[in-house]
């Protein structure tokens, strides 16, 4: 399944489609050179498929290219970080 994630217009959110459709979305808020993410939402019909690890990855990707720290609100993004410790050098206070 291939998983297509773009940031949203606004810059508010990450935006996952699976064959053109809304599959889930990451929202985040950008403070100071910290990104908080607070909130992921997967459509029920693609949970366990791997579109809330795209976004995150995506996500955490882009706060590396740019130099940002995050904080990872959402237990979604903090387990996700927990599992990939990889990316742990990116919270905010590590």
């Amino acid at each position: 399944m291939q998983v297509d994630v773009r940031l949203s217009p606004g810059g508010d959110s990450y935006l996952a489609e699976v064959e053109g459709r809304p599959a889930g979305r990451l929202d985040l808020v950008r403070r100071d050179g910290v990104i908080v993410y607070p909130h992921t939402k997967v459509q029920p019909e693609h949970e366990g498929r791997g579109v809330g690890s795209a976004l995150v990855r995506t996500a955490l990707d882009a706060a590396r290219a740019e130099g940002a720290r995050v904080v990872p609100l959402c237990w979604f993004v903090k387990e996700w970080i927990d599992r990939h410790p990889d990316y742990a050098d990116l919270v905010e206070g590590t």
